[in-house]
């Protein structure tokens, strides 16, 4: 696995949201002659916290002599060197990813920065003015909380990309394997045209490959999806149903008299990335399209001003088909669970993605009578921000 690139604003975000914007290096550097002789004393601490976990103690056994013992001290000098800054906050992410590496429980990590934080209390204690403690403290406390909040942050990216790689390659792997079976299947149709039984169970062969080969699709799509950070640029809702709409008359064939929109001018214009808009509208439009009456289907779409969320738009989506069982809301929006036999079960898992990616939200309810809304929250673009 790749290391992912040191996401530099974010942990400057952190760090203003725990009090230290400045670093507060000349604060904790004013004590550097205190604290940087008990550098030793502070990695034997270390050291031995680690050789008292089965786990950790193995992996230290494992790894090149002296690492652990590096890494701490290296946190602790910088801590009382430079303060909770720039170089202090890149060596804590370098230090989450490395303990994805190495498989390690992450609830130790955060046991050892709080035996870190015990230490450099006692030492304060012991030596610093009474006076001077206080603030002190406080600010050691919140650069261990920057600590963990930065290495938890780094740990919980990384294992999430781990994740992500293998899925994205066991989609690959399974494409080409899929798409040879389909191929090898439609040579036997054209050699074997008239011979019933073994059209039908060909026939059957084919279907669920192409079924295999689509879900490998979506899988990549919803991957891609969750690895996109969200792009807040100016999104013509109209332009955005009308591209959703094109995505799904060209799989389902669905008539246009069929669709109908309605969009107050104050809620025409989203928030978002259009073509990742474009994608949400057009699993929840084929979604709708799906459950509706398949004699007469009829799909509308209504944008109106949130009446309860300044700032957003309500977009509703009702279909004149089945009505949705409430019941079911948490397994509609998970990945794999459909209703429909050929259906990948993808479709509202990855609305509701990108969704979320642009502080939206989706919820599903049954219409009295017959017919199901879905209602979409997403941000309205305002000019000039």
């Amino acid at each position: 696995m790749a290391f992912l690139p040191i996401p530099e604003d974010r942990l400057v975000q952190y760090r203003g949201f725990l009090g230290l914007a400045d670093g507060a290096g000349g604060l904790i550097a004013k004590w550097s002659d205190v604290f940087l002789p008990r550098a030793d004393a502070f990695v034997d601490m270390i050291e031995n916290f680690v050789n008292t976990k089965p786990q950790l103690r193995i992996v230290h056994e494992n790894q090149p002599t002296g690492r652990l013992r590096n890494n701490w001290r290296n946190w602790y000098t910088l801590l009382f060197t430079t303060g909770a800054g720039d170089q202090f906050m890149d060596h804590v992410w370098k230090s989450g990813q490395a303990h994805v590496t190495h498989n390690l429980d992450h609830r130790y990590i955060s046991m050892a920065y709080d035996s870190a934080r015990g230490f450099m209390h006692e030492a304060a204690i012991a030596d610093l003015p009474l006076a001077e403690q206080p603030r002190f403290i406080s600010t050691v406390d919140r650069a261990v909380d920057l600590s963990l909040l930065v290495e938890t942050d780094a740990y919980v990216m990384s294992a999430t990309q781990c994740e992500l790689e293998v899925i994205q390659g066991i989609s690959h792997q399974v494409r080409n394997p899929v798409s040879i079976i389909g191929g090898s299947v439609r040579k036997l149709l054209r050699l074997h045209p008239n011979h019933d039984e073994t059209r039908g169970i060909a026939e059957v062969i084919l279907a669920e490959a192409v079924r295999l080969e689509r879900m490998a699709k979506n899988v990549n799509a919803y991957m891609d999806i969750t690895q996109h950070r969200a792009v807040f640029d100016r999104a013509d809702l109209a332009a955005v149903l009308e591209c959703a709409r094109m995505k799904v008359q060209e799989a389902s064939h669905v008539p246009q008299s069929a669709f109908r929109v309605y969009l107050s001018p104050e809620a025409s214009l989203l928030s978002g990335d259009p073509l990742e808009l474009c994608v949400l509208f057009a699993c929840l439009l084929e979604n709708a399209f799906q459950y509706a009456d398949q004699e007469d289907p009829v799909v509308s779409v209504t944008s109106v001003p949130s009446p309860t969320k300044d700032g957003f738009a309500l977009i509703t989506i009702i279909n004149n088909g089945v009505s949705f069982d409430q019941e079911k809301m948490g397994q509609a929006f998970s990945p794999f669970h459909s209703s429909q036999p050929t259906a990948t079960g993808f479709g509202l898992p990855m609305a509701r993605v990108i969704a979320s990616k642009y502080f939206g939200n989706i919820t599903l309810a049954p219409l009295e009578g017959r017919g199901t809304r879905c209602v979409v929250t997403m941000p309205v673009h305002i000019e000039g921000k």
